[in-house]
């Protein structure tokens, strides 16, 4: 179960469509001939190979390249293949079956490769959020007729984390948060990457402020410790 705020796409889908806008702008004239060119891009679509696999969706499906109908092309008919229609059936549904279990396999090697390149690439870690820890919430959505909108505060809360919910092991958990003034539970869970840590104490804060440049590098005396409001909200 993941947060509904998490943004989930299908890229192959995505990429299918933005190729295939691609294609209108270059065969299309005008949008009045759209319909004319649309068999024309869908064979170029289903006969282009994939990057990774090497494979064209027509091949993946019918397990054999595009028929193209060129001159002096030989007929693609398997050679060690008796003429009874039965036992080419059999031949035929084995060797796509065999195809579709390799291409699904590749894929899902594809999937791994590609998850540890952008873990490498944006320095990603496991969660450590535990029931009960005080946190902040991200939320950068702005109200209708808000009179804050440079100014508001993207960080809401705090809240203390109710339940951990994770139905699959190959989806990241969500979080049950319960807001700490109020005791509301809200009504959308939330996904790690909206949770920033959130500490209150206000000493341990200022040990960690710049102090002042005096000459023993102390905090002259008398200096009032910096004391701010929801200072995790800014």
């Amino acid at each position: 179960m993941s947060g509904s705020r998490s943004a989930r796409s299908n890229g192959l889908a995505e990429a299918t469509v933005k190729r295939l806008v691609e294609h209108l702008k270059i065969y299309a004239k005008d949008d009045l001939t759209i319909e004319q060119v649309i068999p024309l891009i869908e064979v170029a679509l289903r006969s282009s190979a994939h990057s990774r696999l090497d494979l064209s969706p027509y091949e993946i499906v019918f397990g054999r390249a595009v028929p193209f109908g060129i001159p002096g092309e030989p007929p693609a008919t398997p050679s060690d293949v008796d003429h009874d229609r039965v036992a080419y059936y059999r031949w035929l549904s084995t060797e796509l079956k065999r195809l579709h279990a390799a291409v699904k396999q590749a894929r899902e090697d594809q999937k791994v490769l590609d998850k540890q390149m952008y873990d490498t690439a944006h320095k990603t870690a496991t969660p450590t959020w535990k029931v009960n820890d005080k946190v902040w919430l991200y939320d950068n959505t702005v109200k209708t007729g808000s009179p804050r909108v440079v100014t508001r505060q993207c960080y809401l809360g705090p809240y203390v984390i109710k339940d951990i919910v994770q139905g699959r092991s190959d989806i990241g958990p969500a979080y049950q948060l319960v807001d700490e003034k109020t005791g509301k539970i809200l009504k959308n869970s939330a996904t790690h990457d909206r949770l920033k840590f959130c500490n209150l104490d206000r000493k341990k804060f200022s040990e960690h402020l710049p102090r002042l440049a005096t000459g023993e590098g102390k905090r002259p005396q008398g200096e009032p410790e910096v004391a701010l409001d929801n200072l995790g909200g800014q």
